[in-house]
């Protein structure tokens, strides 16, 4: 590949990831639904049946109950993993770019004022390489963690709601 493949490469990259990092914010907004009826479950079962299912001899759903408690809370730090703590690299606007063209251009018109322009198309290119590349690693980097955090929040707050829900068994014989 030659360095404009690359960079074009990197562009289709760095653009993935930005589109990437949209849909998982989309996904983060199910936890949060999840919470609600989940706490909501804990709630009830904490006022309507814990009361009159509990005694000493029923450790079983008292278990169950502080489990589904745990499971939510380790849920919940999860969860807030996956959506604070981020910052994407994006890259400059346009007039940045154009600054640092003519920056780029003015110091070869120096230097050899015949050769100035392809030196810096071929700098800039390889500043464009450089800026997608690294950019898109980054996001790549967040993306991954934030990806991994929000399956681990899911995951245990489906375990949270699954243990509520074996809590009511005993209610209902």
């Amino acid at each position: 590949m030659d360095v404009e493949e690359r960079r074009g490469f990197y562009e289709k990259l760095y653009f993935h990831e930005l589109e990437v990092r949209d849909k998982i914010e989309g996904r983060l907004k199910l936890p949060m639904a999840s919470f609600v009826i989940t706490s909501g479950m804990a709630v009830y079962l904490y006022n309507s049946l814990l009361n009159t299912c509990l005694g000493a001899d029923n450790n079983l759903l008292s278990g169950l109950y502080l489990g589904g408690l745990l499971f939510l809370a380790i849920s919940i730090y999860f969860f807030i993993r996956a959506w604070f703590g981020y910052t994407y690299k994006m890259i400059p606007d346009t007039v940045s770019l154009e600054n640092y063209y003519q920056e780029i251009l003015e110091k070869y018109s120096k230097a050899s004022p015949s050769d100035a322009i392809d030196w810096t198309s071929e700098a800039f290119s390889e500043y464009l390489l450089t800026t997608f590349r690294d950019y898109s690693a980054h996001n790549t980097v967040n993306n991954d963690k934030k990806a991994h955090y929000l399956h681990r929040s899911i995951s245990t707050v489906l375990l949270s709601f699954l243990l509520y829900v074996s809590c009511y068994y005993p209610y209902y014989q």
